[in-house]
């Protein structure tokens, strides 16, 4: 407890941003999946607000003050929270497809249901092939949405070494996920 103590204190007051990637890496998971559930399975709004959850996180940081309590219950409380004010923001669901359409819906656990949590699981996977440095650009840039000037300014790069960092990541996660076993290829000598 006293390591995610430590990552708190840096990312809060250092505004650290690889103690927050830290804790982003720790946490994101059991806050997509307390958010999944409760969203009842749909992948998107599920992620959508797990990185809105992360950006409030990151906002109030300075708000969390350890009185015995670990972090993850603060933490799953801006979640929790955050969940109600979306679900009020939302009011009554109206039904997805006329009962007449039902039969042409897909059944939950289809197969691109299936196709869309082996591919998130396979980036998830990818992303631990990048450097530090790449990992912390495309994770401000694609999860938490900054811009790469901002992104830039939060690890401490200029935006062009930013802009390198996002392209040789995604390079890099291309290349694991087209080989995810680690796999080389021969050169045809001949």
């Amino acid at each position: 407890m006293w390591y995610v103590q430590d990552l708190v204190r840096r990312a809060n007051e250092d505004r650290d941003a690889q103690a927050f990637t830290e804790l982003y890496e720790r946490y994101a998971p059991r806050i997509y999946a307390y958010l999944f559930q409760h969203v009842h399975g749909r992948t998107q709004e599920a992620e959508d607000l797990t990185a809105e959850v992360f950006v409030k996180v990151y906002e109030r940081l300075n708000a969390y003050q350890f009185r015995g309590v670990p972090f993850s219950a603060w933490l799953f409380r801006v979640a929790r929270n955050h969940l109600i004010d979306h679900v009020r923001r939302q009011g009554p669901r109206q039904a997805a497809a006329p009962i007449e359409a039902a039969e042409n819906l897909p059944e939950p656990g289809s197969g691109a249901t299936l196709d869309r949590r082996l591919v998130a699981a396979g980036i998830e996977g990818a992303m631990r092939h990048l450097t530090e440095e790449q990992r912390r650009v495309i994770l401000l840039r694609f999860v938490d949405g900054l811009s790469t000037a901002e992104a830039a300014r939060v690890v401490g790069k200029s935006e062009e070494a930013a802009k390198k960092l996002q392209a040789r990541g995604l390079a890099a996660l291309k290349r694991t996920m087209d080989c995810p076993s680690g796999c080389w290829r021969a050169v045809d000598a001949g």
